[in-house]
């Protein structure tokens, strides 16, 4: 397999764009698998079994032929849209600001069905109401970390007692506003969490612990393209749950370790923490996307329009269903 950059940089969002090189009868060109492009744009562990996938050959094993490139917040739609993109893997917030505005996206499986993001503060906060009045910051408005900030401050009686705060779009960016004095926390993941806890700053609420669901990361694609090419996608979450099977496997702790290193560009010591962090978020036996976790996204969104959503709308789970009936998921 081969990678390919413009921006390419190791970093959260990951999209799953297919481009068909097809020959006579259909199926990919004599001698090529069928080309499928990723794209990320965050520094976070949440999309580990899509990079698993890649390394570990599974994808390969499909027939498929993947690369990776990065493309961030409001241009990763935009790729969508204009039929670049055909898949995204990202989190349930933005898949529902996508639909609430036209588009056709649906949840095939999960990567994260809880909030593996942890609010982070300046030594100063003691306590969650030390924040009333101060600001947090999250990577931008309608994101996931956004939703998970909303459902933090929700379940502690915070709601409009504590400013949200853009930060351009970046765990990177939440982290300069935090240092600055910008925000007194932000919302963050793992590996970002353990470049926090070196700066000096302290978690005050880990989602994982506060143990309410929220769809942080699953594998989305858009209900047009599974119509035309239902056969490409099975393929697609083939290679995923066979990926899902191997992270879940605490006998290769290392392999799953080096893959977040390397799309994060963490050290060996943080990419520990980052996988110590997700491990529990991928122990179910097959990757089903949690309705629970959808209601929150939609319940928490910042976009009027979303609210308005049932769980059911965003998720297709006739895909794993089909792999589990056939045997293939074990």
């Amino acid at each position: 397999m081969r990678s390919f950059s413009g921006r390419v940089a190791p970093m959260l969002l990951l999209a799953v764009l297919a481009a068909s090189t097809l020959g006579p009868a259909g199926g990919p060109a004599a001698g090529a698998g069928l080309p499928i492009k990723m794209i990320y744009a965050q520094a976070s562990a949440a999309f580990t079994p899509l990079w698993v996938a890649l390394d570990r050959g599974f994808f390969t094993k499909q027939g498929l032929d993947v690369t990776f490139a990065q493309v961030t917040g409001s241009s990763a739609v935009a790729t969508l849209s204009s039929g670049e993109a055909q898949a995204m893997a990202i989190g349930g917030t933005e898949v529902a600001d996508f639909d609430a505005a036209g588009g056709d996206l649906t949840l095939i499986a999960a990567g994260s069905n809880y909030p593996v993001f942890s609010l982070y503060v300046d030594k100063s906060i003691h306590s969650v109401r030390d924040l009333i009045g101060k600001k947090i910051a999250v990577t931008r408005t309608g994101t996931s970390t956004d939703t998970t900030a909303r459902l933090f401050l929700e379940h502690y009686g915070l709601t409009g007692k504590v400013d949200i705060i853009s930060a351009g779009g970046t765990l990177s960016g939440i982290m300069a506003a935090m240092s600055a004095g910008l925000a007194a926390g932000g919302i963050l993941s793992p590996p970002t969490t353990a470049k926090a806890e070196a700066a000096g700053f302290v978690e005050l609420v880990s989602g994982v612990r506060l143990g309410l669901p929220l769809v942080q990361a699953a594998l989305a694609v858009r209900k047009s393209y599974i119509a035309q090419n239902r056969d490409t996608v099975l393929r697609i979450l083939r290679a995923y749950v066979d990926a899902w099977a191997f992270v879940r496997e605490p006998a290769n702790a290392a392999a799953v370790q080096t893959a977040i290193s390397h799309y994060t560009g963490a050290s060996t010591e943080d990419a520990g923490v980052a996988y110590k962090a997700f491990f529990p978020a991928w122990q179910a036996r097959v990757p089903r996307v949690d309705s629970r976790g959808v209601e929150n996204n939609l319940r928490f969104s910042a976009n009027p329009q979303v609210r308005k959503m049932v769980p059911a709308s965003l998720i297709d789970d006739s895909l794993l269903t089909e792999l589990v009936r056939s045997g293939y998921v074990k």
